[in-house]
């Protein structure tokens, strides 16, 4: 039986890509033609012929025919938006000198219903400058009425990347100008740095839109300053670490396939949780699968510095959408550092209701960082406030405290220093203990029992925080440990760098990598046109300097004796002899001046030449 002759799977492709050009390609209609009116018709005639077409279309007049007439009515609106203003006239009929270069023919209008597309419309060079100046990723569509890339893709990308558009003929100049646009559609990229990357689709990028505007946006980011890549255990081992003056954030460790991979849903949300989280990539090597028993990736995990302890056993799976990731990530919670962002998160930065008491669970500044026996000291004491919150309700809540390094921290250790007469145990004089604050009353008490390598430590801290919500040391003084509190310090700032503040050198440095970063990014925006200028400059420029530099150098060493009386000829210099009307002979000989006889009124400097010709000297008087 013979075989049936199959087409190869590419020309279906091609003959499916030229069918759903076909499809939307879209007839092109203009302004003047939108109005009905000559391109050279006066304002008065085309505001005579917008009023009569806006009463025509208006929806409330033709409500059985409501969505057309919406539809011509938008169009009526947009075409005398242009026309009627001089300037936007101006740059509608001499498109060809305001766009060099015409972009791709095609219409990708989404002809479902009620599809509004998503995003800010920029009109003003002030909405464009606080888009740039946003932190966030932006997808810019330049458009004009009859070319563009609206369509339902939008909604897609929208979740991840907020998107604004620029209709080409409405906006101010200014704008046009600032984002470098000569042709349309396309898609400008602000990246959040100040610089505007373009983005041109082309080919197959049509047939999956949103992906290669998702995948262009990601290309223009500086994807590390967000999301930091390791590629070692010594990597690993320091963003996880806790540094004595260093971030005490969670650590949010993502595992892919490939370290430089960029994902976008990831570098969103480590923007919008910078302020809670620290975020690091690392490839998914042999090592990396057998440490945190990857099973399969992209997946992460939520660490807490202080425990060195992530929040699951294993990896969890990324969500694609960023809302799903940063609920993912935002689920998980510690016993956080005090600091104004934690006391502002649980306390409302108040002293009051569920922060009537504060639990502090005081360590050296490097304790946590380098010993085994105070991070478990820090677990008995987070599951001891988990049990509390669980079985009594709100009333206190749970933080640690370095007692120095960090900013803001030895204030609050000096405070509560009295208190640690009070302990029973050693662990006194290695600086772990825990202690409660009231900053309403101004009052502190002392968990006087060890928290240290005690196995009954969790449960007398449980019981002694359930004794804080219920009773408290006003109910029974006699069994409370209480000191009045003169001054109530600061909350200690936020630590945003995970190895601590930066010093001066430090500092020096980042500014200088962020420049020439900034300066990587300026030349590869402009790099072809600036490489053109450099080449055309060489090509003009060359000549015009040589030539200039080859006469500065005869002028000074050779300069021609007819010509330089007043020149500064000194007696004894070199010259070439030129101009002789009579013995021409010796016209461009090379000679000495041996003599000079100045000229008296109006009359020319005189000069002795001393010419030597083969083995004779001849003396040649020359004037100037």
């Amino acid at each position: 039986m013979a075989a049936l002759n199959q087409r190869p799977w590419y020309v279906a492709a091609v003959w499916t890509l030229v069918l759903f050009f076909f499809a939307c390609a879209a007839p092109v209609k203009d302004y003047y033609a939108t109005l009905g009116v000559e391109r050279d018709a006066s304002d008065a005639d085309i505001k005579r012929s917008y009023k009569k077409l806006a009463l025509k279309w208006h929806p409330d007049k033709n409500p059985e025919q409501k969505e057309e007439a919406q539809r011509e009515f938008i169009a009526i609106q947009q075409a005398y938006e242009v026309l009627s203003n001089p300037e936007k006239r101006r740059r509608y009929d001499n498109q060809k000198s305001f766009f060099a270069e015409e972009g791709e023919q095609w219409d990708g209008a989404d002809d479902s219903a009620n599809f509004e597309p998503p995003g800010d419309v920029i009109r003003t060079m002030e909405q464009l400058q606080k888009i740039m100046e946003d932190q966030e990723p932006w997808l810019i569509h330049v458009f004009a009425d009859q070319r563009h890339f609206f369509g339902s893709w939008m909604l897609a990308v929208a979740a991840d990347v907020r998107i604004a558009h620029v209709n080409v003929f409405t906006v101010e100049e200014a704008v046009l100008k600032r984002l470098h646009i000569r042709r349309y559609p396309t898609f400008k990229i602000s990246s959040g740095d100040g610089m505007v990357h373009e983005y041109m689709p082309h080919g197959w990028d049509f047939l999956n839109l949103d992906g290669a505007a998702r995948s262009a946006v990601l290309e223009s980011l500086r994807y590390s300053d967000r999301v930091t890549e390791l590629r070692t255990e010594t990597d690993l081992d320091r963003f996880i670490r806790l540094h004595p003056a260093g971030s005490s954030k969670p650590r949010v460790l993502i595992v892919v396939d490939d370290v430089r991979r960029r994902l976008m849903n990831v570098y969103v949300a480590a923007g919008r949780l910078f302020e809670s989280h620290h975020f690091a990539q690392i490839g998914a090597s042999r090592w990396v699968v057998d440490r945190f028993k990857v099973q399969r990736v992209p997946c992460f995990l939520v660490i807490d510095p202080g425990t060195r302890q992530g929040a699951v056993q294993h990896p969890e799976m990324l969500q694609d959408s960023t809302g799903g990731f940063m609920h993912q990530v935002t689920r998980h919670q510690f016993v956080p550092e005090l600091d104004t962002h934690s006391f502002e998160t649980k306390c409302g930065a108040q002293w009051a209701r569920q922060c009537s008491w504060v639990a502090l669970f005081l360590v050296p500044p490097e304790a946590l960082g380098q010993d085994e026996a105070v991070r478990k000291a820090l677990r008995r004491f987070r599951e001891a406030c988990k049990l509390m919150r669980q079985h009594s309700g709100p009333g206190v809540e749970c933080f640690w405290l370095r007692q120095a390094g960090a900013a803001g921290r030895e204030d609050w250790a000096q405070t509560l220093k009295p208190l640690l007469q009070y302990l029973a145990s050693a662990d006194a004089e290695k600086g772990v203990w825990v202690a409660a604050v009231n900053g309403e009353v101004r009052k502190a008490t002392v968990f006087t029992k060890g928290v240290m390598d005690r196995e009954l430590a969790q449960r007398d801290l449980t019981q002694w925080l359930q004794r804080l919500i219920v009773a408290g040391p006003d109910s029974d003084p006699a069994s409370w440990t209480v000191n009045d509190l003169i001054a109530l310090p600061e909350v200690p700032p936020v630590v945003q760098e995970l190895t601590g503040p930066l010093g001066r050198l430090a500092r020096l440095a980042k500014k200088i990598r962020d420049t020439i970063d900034l300066s990587t990014n300026a030349f590869q925006e402009t790099g072809p046109a600036l490489l053109q200028l450099v080449i055309f400059g060489v090509m003009i420029g060359w000549p015009l300097v040589n030539n200039m530099l080859r006469n500065s150098e005869n002028g000074a060493s050779t300069s021609p004796a007819t010509s330089s009386g007043a020149a500064g000829i000194r007696d004894g210099q070199s010259v070439i002899v030129d101009g002789l009307r009579s013995n021409t002979e010796y016209n461009g000989l090379r000679g000495r001046v041996v003599a000079i006889i100045p000229g008296g009124d109006n009359q020319p400097t005189k000069f002795r030449v001393e010419l030597r010709i083969g083995s004779e000297v001849k003396l040649v008087a020359v004037r100037r």
